[in-house]
């Protein structure tokens, strides 16, 4: 059997679930998330889920190593 990888979120942001789709986009990239005007991750892997009181989005994004991205990210 292979053995499971686990990789740590670069970023994790948590946003109330009322919140406004375009302030979603802002708040995400006011954390240092690049999302396009739809809120999709322009670099890396973006996952939302909702918290299971359905409360809240949790968004996790996942920076790819060779994008340099974590090198910036690193340096935070």
């Amino acid at each position: 059997m292979d053995r499971s990888t686990w990789h740590n979120a670069t970023i994790t942001l948590k946003l109330p679930r009322d919140t406004a789709p375009d302030e979603a986009i802002v708040a995400l990239r006011a954390a240092g998330i690049p999302v396009d005007e739809q809120g999709c991750a322009q670099a890396g892997f973006l996952h939302m889920r909702t918290t299971q009181d359905y409360r809240s989005h949790v968004f996790r994004w996942f920076a790819h190593e060779e994008s340099g991205m974590l090198a910036s990210f690193s340096a935070r």
